[in-house]
């Protein structure tokens, strides 16, 4: 589980610090700044790609925000917030052809920032939706491969492939990763839903989800992971096994 990156793309060298500053702050990891269009495309081609990109609408170049935008919507699903300031309702419309999932006005506070990360994470989801709880203060977005988890003041990127298992418990689940187990405000009806659709993954029990790519041993009453017994009920076994004959 790590801190998610944010890239920054402003031309305002100042204004890109000041971002940084707060960024950093939150517990997120920055990328950049970088200046213009041209070059937000040319990084994306040769480095890691960040969960989050902040850019603003005017940029250094022959590309402003809203175009890079559109050439990385081609290639790429990121999350994307628009800084903006004194835009004319023309630029702002054309922003909003491009899908951003957030706007930040300038200036903003931090809070504002922290917000607007959420809200981006959140209109890229696919099929979470936020919960709030007295006993939980997690949220859990779905996005691609990676599952994003607010944890007090921040969102904590997970990736799916780093997920063993998960458990039912009661109206919330405990995902179970290598090293660490982290409690989410998603039932896990809720939780297999989305997870439904992706082939490695499987409900092999009422209170029990497993990445199959994690099983070492299939037992009549069991499945090792990590050297740890998960329950599996017998036709959940007998599908499994099926399944194995099949390949």
């Amino acid at each position: 589980m790590e801190s998610i990156q944010v890239l920054i793309v402003e031309d305002e060298l100042i204004i890109a610090a000041d971002i940084q500053a707060r960024l950093n702050d939150m517990g997120y990891i920055t990328l950049g700044p970088i200046r213009s269009g041209e070059k937000v495309l040319e990084f994306l081609m040769k480095e890691s790609l960040p969960d989050i990109i902040i850019m603003d609408i005017m940029l250094e170049g022959k590309l402003d925000g809203i175009e890079t935008a559109k050439q990385i919507g081609l290639a790429h699903k990121i999350p994307i917030i628009f800084l903006t300031g004194n835009e004319d309702e023309l630029t702002f419309t054309r922003a909003k052809t491009v899908d951003p999932q957030a706007f930040l006005s300038k200036p903003f506070k931090s809070t504002d920032l922290q917000h607007a990360i959420e809200l981006a994470i959140k209109n890229s989801s696919e099929g979470f939706s936020p919960t709030t709880d007295s006993m939980s203060e997690e949220n859990t977005y779905l996005l691609s491969d990676r599952v994003f988890i607010k944890m007090k003041n921040k969102m904590i990127r997970l990736f799916l492939n780093e997920i063993l298992w998960v458990e039912a418990d009661d109206y919330y689940c405990k995902i179970h990763t290598k090293d660490k187990e982290i409690l989410v405000g998603e039932t896990l009806k809720k939780f297999y839903k989305v997870l439904s659709d992706m082939p490695q993954w499987m409900r092999i029990h009422r209170s029990y989800i497993v990445n199959l790519n994690h099983i070492e041993e299939i037992d009549i009453s069991h499945v090792l992971i990590n050297n740890v017994k998960v329950p599996i009920n017998k036709a959940s076994r007998d599908e499994l096994l099926d399944g194995l004959v099949k390949l």
